[in-house]
């Protein structure tokens, strides 16, 4: 089966939307309550987790491209969806994934599957040590497939900050602006 590849996150954005089955789930939600938010949460699901409690999952979607100078793949992608991924829980977002798919310009298939090789190598030790267990980190590597996360969240993120649930609240009661799905173009 060949790999999907990707002109821009848009376009990557589009697929993943097609691929998550929850009805309630909005595109690049930009600001909460009325305030602009930093980074933008490139994709939120609002569904029913454990115990009926409403989960509030936040996906971080990036390309990883290839670099010509480095004749590889540019970890540049990787590094900074880490640290965005990161800033969603401070919106009050229980889980969070970040989903990698692969640019036009990442020709060589092996490329990829040593990308998915070294998410494999680090699921169990290492990234959900660093990354706590709010976080999954997957690859989408076939068009019409799966969300394929490497490493699987294990647990909600419930910090007992006010300004954190307050924000979760904001989102949980639609009290935020997205892009609808049109006004989203390549």
């Amino acid at each position: 089966m060949e790999y999907v590849r990707f002109e821009n996150e848009d376009d990557f954005l589009k697929e993943i939307l097609q691929r998550i089955t929850t009805v309630k789930v909005y595109p690049r939600v930009t600001s909460i309550a009325g305030s602009r938010i930093k980074p933008d949460i490139d994709i939120l699901e609002i569904k029913k987790g454990y115990k009926n409690q409403n989960q509030l999952i936040g996906y971080e979607l990036k390309l990883i491209k290839y670099h010509k100078g480095i004749k590889g793949l540019s970890w540049d992608a990787f590094y900074k969806g880490i640290g965005q991924t990161l800033m969603y829980l401070q919106h009050g977002i229980t889980r969070c994934v970040l989903l990698f798919g692969f640019h036009n310009n990442v020709q060589n298939d092996e490329v990829i599957r040593e990308f998915h090789s070294i998410l494999l190598q680090g699921k169990d030790n290492i990234f959900p040590q660093i990354f706590g267990t709010h976080i999954s980190i997957g690859t989408y590597l076939y068009k019409g497939g799966y969300i394929n996360c490497e490493v699987q969240s294990k647990s909600d993120y419930w910090p007992s900050n006010e300004k954190i649930n307050l924000s979760r609240q904001n989102l949980l009661n639609k009290n935020f602006t997205h892009k609808k799905l049109g006004a989203i173009h390549p």
